[in-house]
């Protein structure tokens, strides 16, 4: 049977060379629920003979159940360099992401085509944010050449939230400081002359001002890029553009002291 395939592109109005293919017959609604969600918009056929793998950091994520092979990697996956749930190996020379029990992102990065190997088992939440963190590492990869940050965290009342992954439940958001937009799963805010940035992963009990030194270095080191060789150059850019025009702050963790 002929296989049929959905395409999606990442904030399709901002035209990032950024998508992904999946297979309309194994990948459940809620997969494409939360493609939505992380703003993957659905490209229609014209759409989708238009895509050029061309393009200066053009990546195809294609998304398929996992065979039994990889099933079994992703269920038990005992790889190197082990963060938790996630681990990131090399695999014939090749970087590859594991979320256990969720999923395997191969992730050549000199090669357009990427893959996703998705559990044939995804039903519960802790899976489905799962798959939210992994959709976010697949992005702050694709994009990281581009000089796109990605952190975990979210927008409230026009101020950028950072956290802990555990904290934001695998939600994210994405500064495009030359595109001056804040992306986050509640849409899309402009960074204007005063952005601000508040840590909420430490525990403090009063709020403070964060210095541009540390702004800086907590920028570099909490990214959703998970890699070996750490920000790319396309980054540590941004990071140093970033940190010149927003107030930055440490604030009370809402679920630790409450007024």
């Amino acid at each position: 049977m002929e296989q049929r395939w959905s395409y999606y592109q990442y904030r399709k109005i901002h035209q990032y060379p950024i998508f992904v293919r999946v297979n309309a017959d194994e990948v459940n609604s809620k997969f494409q629920h939360l493609l939505g969600e992380m703003g993957f918009g659905l490209l229609t056929e014209i759409e989708i003979k238009k895509i050029s793998l061309q393009k200066a950091h053009s990546r195809i994520l294609t998304v398929q159940s996992a065979g039994p092979r990889i099933e079994k990697q992703i269920m038990g996956s005992d790889l190197l360099d082990k963060y938790g749930l996630e681990s990131l190996s090399l695999m014939n020379g090749l970087p590859v992401y594991t979320y256990r029990k969720v999923g395997l992102l191969a992730m050549p990065m000199s090669r357009n085509l990427w893959d996703l190997a998705v559990s044939g088992e995804l039903a519960n939440t802790d899976q489905m944010v799962g798959l939210r963190v992994v959709l976010a590492r697949f992005l702050a990869t694709a994009l990281s050449d581009m000089g796109v940050l990605c952190y975990w965290g979210t927008v409230k009342d026009g101020a950028v939230l950072l956290m802990k992954q555990v904290q934001s439940f695998g939600e994210s958001v994405l500064i495009d400081v030359e595109r001056k937009t804040v992306f986050s799963q509640g849409g899309e805010m402009r960074i204007g002359n005063n952005l601000k940035i508040i840590r909420r992963d430490v525990e403090i009990r009063y709020s403070s001002h964060m210095s541009r030194e540390d702004l800086i270095s907590y920028l570099s080191v909490s990214t959703c890029l998970l890699s070996f060789t750490g920000v790319t150059p396309a980054m540590k850019r941004a990071i140093y553009s970033l940190s010149a025009g927003v107030m930055a702050s440490y604030s009370i963790p809402e679920q630790v002291y409450n007024p």
